[in-house]
């Protein structure tokens, strides 16, 4: 024992390195049951500490059963932990029951999904990043500081389940405005981020076994959490006008659940017709089945104005709208909502409880308070405008340095558009790791699909790249992929889907 140093750089406690130290001994078999340690006051002179510190840490481990303590005799190496730990096993060789340690096919699949790509990622031109740079935080502060002056214990509770009152009232009122949805307050479920509303609405409406319908390409992350979930997720084609209802009719079983982003479909870009979202509410209420509406970044359109949500149109309650704040505001705000029929808004609130507990009732109220005084739709505006002009430099900066091997045709909402490459054998998922390289982030289109297989292209953002930045970045982007496809397609490994 008198051999143990301390590492004095390490920052950690010497009470507590001692401890780890003694326990190791122990551990590694250089302390055997019954060994009787030196004194506490010998100890404590030999490595130069205080002797109270040594008895703290002799109390801890005879606690822990490393140590016994007997009176009149001293401090032994106690028996029955030691004992009873199995030895351990190289890391090659460690087997459960004869088998290789390995997790669980659930756990690999959830370590699979594509959903996590690079999320931490705010480099241009990363698809789904809204303008950080442009974020107005005076406004954001200040809404923070009416909130902390109020005073209002609740707000550092857990808050009331499904939200705060006051910021129902002004998702109400955005919602109403700017979407042409007419709904009660209390038919709104405050989430953390349109995510968890999906899993939410996926935990309540289905069971092991139900057939969901989901867009392809689409949203990844929802995808993979209903096949989680253990529904039967059934891929439906997304045309020019949107869900390919008949397809889904003639070749799948009944929903229970349709995923659709009808006002800006993710990631495609394209608006469902008037058409088809009446036969889609006119399906579910035939069925009985029930309609997932993501309005995935529908406050920002470049042309004509938006058709209203799904939810407006539907006269039988078939319809959960879902939408975020990620988006138009910033993603670590992770607040969203979930409008639903009323009969289910309990059942909603109850499944937040259990997975997660409320939104941060403080963030709630910070947020409302920046909506309500009108701050929130100002940067909407803002934003549309901002938008349009690095939409329009991306475009141009990408017919200028990269129109030999894209076509590029400017979206007109959201905030990232699709670059079709040329050579419809060129390989997207070679191109775009070529991109990232460079230093500029993209993401393959095929990693969005799972059955069709589309021409090939790259998604780019163009909403968090500041202006300056954009024609140098395009610049990049042409290089990578001169360097990557021209004269080397036969070279390349065959898509993935």
């Amino acid at each position: 024992m008198s051999t143990f140093r301390f590492a004095e750089s390490s920052g950690m406690p010497i009470y507590r390195q001692l401890e780890n130290g003694i326990r190791k001994m122990i551990l590694d078999g250089n302390l055997s049951a019954g060994d009787r340690l030196p004194s506490s006051r010998q100890l404590a002179t030999d490595l130069g500490i205080s002797r109270q510190t040594v008895k703290n840490v002799f109390e801890q481990l005879t606690i822990e059963g490393f140590l016994n303590s007997r009176r009149g005799s001293g401090t032994f190496v106690g028996d029955v932990a030691v004992m009873k730990l199995p030895p351990e096993m190289p890391r090659d060789r460690r087997r459960l029951n004869g088998y290789r340690v390995q997790p669980s096919k659930h756990a690999r699949a959830i370590a699979a999904t594509k959903a996590t790509t690079r999320l931490g990622s705010v480099a241009a031109f990363r698809p789904g990043v809204p303008a950080l740079d442009m974020f107005p935080r005076k406004a954001w502060s200040a809404a923070h500081s009416r909130v902390m002056r109020s005073g209002n214990d609740i707000l550092f509770s857990y808050g009331p389940p499904g939200g705060l009152p006051e910021l129902k009232r002004a998702i109400r009122l955005h919602v109403r405005d700017h979407r042409g949805i007419r709904c009660d307050e209390d038919q709104i479920v405050v989430t953390a981020g349109a995510q968890q509303a999906f899993v939410l609405i996926a935990l309540t409406l289905i069971k092991s076994g139900s057939v969901v319908w989901c867009e392809d390409p689409g949203h990844i992350a929802v995808r993979d959490a209903m096949r989680l979930l253990c529904a039967d997720v059934k891929h439906v084609p997304v045309d020019r006008h949107g869900f390919d209802l008949e397809y889904a009719r003639q070749r799948h079983p009944r929903a229970r659940l349709i995923f659709v982003t009808p006002s800006h479909q993710h990631p495609l870009g394209i608006t469902m017709s008037l058409n088809r979202r009446l036969e889609l509410l006119d399906s579910a209420q035939q069925h009985g089945c029930w309609i997932v509406e993501d309005d995935y970044d529908s406050e920002f359109r470049y042309a004509e104005r938006a058709l209203p949500a799904m939810q407006a149109l539907d006269g039988s309650g078939h319809v959960l709208y879902v939408g975020s704040f990620s988006k138009s505001l910033f993603p670590a705000l992770r607040i969203g909502y979930l409008i639903s029929p009323p009969g289910l808004v309990d059942a909603f609130a109850a499944a937040q409880t259990l997975l997660s507990q409320n939104v941060s009732p403080l963030q709630q109220q910070v947020l409302a308070s920046f909506m309500l005084d009108g701050s929130f739709n100002a940067h909407i505006r803002n934003m549309c405008t901002l938008y349009q002009s690095r939409r329009d430099l991306l475009v141009q900066g990408l017919r200028q340095h990269a129109g030999s091997f894209l076509d590029i045709e400017p979206c007109l909402a959201g905030m990232h558009l699709i670059g079709w490459l040329r050579d419809g054998t060129a390989n997207e998922l070679v191109a775009a790791e070529a991109i990232r390289s460079a230093g500029i982030d993209c993401l393959p289109l095929s990693i969005y699909c799972v059955e069709q297989v589309l021409r090939p292209g790259i998604l780019f953002g163009f909403a968090c790249v500041p202006d300056s930045e954009i024609n140098a970045a395009t610049r990049v982007v042409g290089a990578a992929m001169a360097d990557a496809l021209h004269g080397g397609r036969h070279n390349v490994p065959p898509r993935q889907h």
